[in-house]
């Protein structure tokens, strides 16, 4: 006979969530309540956490303790700890938030469960020592919750045995925009009248994505600004919409998003695209998956909007925090200066990874000279730190990816009018697409009362 639970599917389906759910809790817990270590660190990063590991004996010997990496993948970081800080459990000493903090930084300022490290970063005089606005990120209304780990300022890498060898083009006259598009528009030609270029100046996304986020930004536009005010269909943006929706649709378009993977590293092989948005990291993953391009590639500043702007933009951002249940607070503070801020390797594992730390002691470093075979010998890190105090800040709030969701749904809305009406009425209906957008997560954020206190 079959037995049946005497309650109804539903309410069984809820028990077997919930025994999962506390299985989940119970797991999470172990890991962190049965390490025997004095202070854990959990990163989203295999690259990073073989660094740390590598410099953490320092550390151990300097406050005789000893540290473990945990490394947990980026969305199980995040849902685990957003789960322990609701059911009050053990959780890490130090974390590395990647990308968003806003998922950890909601609610009211005296219930966000990280450490508030504001005085302590102004008496340090981290706050110097660091890019600061790089710190904008991991603020919320004045309050610094984090540390940030890298600057990533972004420049364009670029086929220089294509650009400079074959086509004779002197990228260093090309300082704004204009130039660009000016440059762009020669080589981005149909030469078989099959009506397509049959050659790209520029990789662009079909989609806006992050790539018209860094246009923005560069312009000087965020989703939000300091004061959590959604921005993004101000004049500027709608600026840069057009200016992308030309480069990618227009007659004399030149952009074309060659997508991910596979795709991508063959389109950059055979030279269909010959310019691309490059922060610091996105070079070494340009090495490794497209290794017959050694010695064919260059970096070079962005274009700047305007004669005399500014020169480059960011792509992506990771962050360190404490918190507030450490075991060890003011150790584990000491732990994540450590790690972000003091170069015990001489800048060695910066210029290994490809990724600018925000701290400018490293700068210094005899490391950030070395030149890569990869770029034509360019001492791409040395570059990159050029560029570090123009990197603009950006802005995280409870609603960015919201925000993000809903600029991305106006950019698509916008190439579709454009792809059937051209530029009869675009202006217009940019600004009206991005306004109707922005209002729709001011709404929102209207009708969300969140307390700050």
């Amino acid at each position: 006979m079959t037995t049946r639970f005497p309650f109804g599917l539903a309410p069984l389906m809820i028990l077997l969530v919930a025994v999962v759910t506390g299985a989940g809790v119970w797991l999470t817990h172990g890991r962190y309540g049965h390490v025997e270590a004095d202070l854990v660190v959990a990163t989203h990063a295999r690259l990073h956490a073989d660094i740390y590991r590598a410099k953490l004996p320092i550390f151990e010997k300097k406050y005789g303790v000893k540290v473990k990496v945990q490394e947990i993948e980026e969305s199980a970081l995040r849902s685990r700890l957003l789960a322990a800080f609701a059911a009050g459990t053990e959780v890490p000493d130090v974390v590395e938030i990647p990308q968003n903090p806003a998922y950890f930084l909601r609610g009211p300022i005296k219930d966000i469960g990280f450490l508030d490290l504001t005085d302590w970063v102004h008496e340090t005089g981290l706050d110097e020592r660091l890019v600061a606005s790089r710190f904008s990120l991991w603020r919320r209304k004045g309050v610094i919750f984090g540390l940030p780990h890298d600057v990533h300022p972004v420049m364009l890498a670029y086929r220089a045995d294509i650009v400079e060898g074959e086509l004779g083009i002197d990228v260093t006259t090309i300082k704004t925009w204009a130039d660009f598009v000016a440059m762009a528009q020669m080589i981005s030609r149909d030469q078989n009248g099959d009506g397509q270029p049959d050659r790209y100046a520029l990789e662009l996304a079909t989609d806006g994505g992050d790539m018209l986020s860094m246009l923005m930004l560069q312009r000087g536009v965020d989703l939000f600004d300091a004061e959590d005010r959604v921005v993004f269909d101000q004049p500027a943006a709608v600026d840069v919409v057009m200016w992308y929706l030309r480069a990618l649709y227009g007659p004399e378009r030149f952009g074309y998003g060659l997508g991910f993977g596979q795709a991508l590293w063959q389109g950059m092989s055979d030279g269909l695209v010959l310019f691309y948005m490059t922060p610091d990291w996105r070079t070494r993953t340009i090495e490794q998956y497209a290794p017959g391009l050694a010695g064919k590639m260059k970096v070079m500043p962005l274009p700047a909007w305007e004669p005399g702007g500014r020169r480059t933009t960011t792509w992506g951002a990771t962050g360190g925090a404490v918190t507030k249940r450490s075991r060890n607070p003011e150790l584990a503070r000491e732990l994540l200066a450590f790690l972000y801020a003091d170069q015990t390797d001489g800048g060695k594992s910066a210029a290994e990874l490809h990724i600018l730390p925000p701290s400018r002691d490293a700068w210094t470093s005899a490391e950030f000279d070395r030149t890569y075979p990869f770029y034509s010998d360019q001492p791409i890190m040395r570059l990159y730190a050029e560029l570090a105090d123009e990197v603009p800040p950006s802005f995280a709030t409870p609603f960015t990816e919201k925000a993000r969701g809903k600029r991305n749904e106006a950019f698509i809305n916008c190439g579709a009018y454009y792809r059937e009406h051209g530029e009869e009425g675009l202006r217009e209906f940019v600004a009206a697409e991005l306004k109707r957008q922005a209002d729709v997560v001011r709404a929102l954020m209207a009708r969300t009362i969140i307390t700050e206190q």
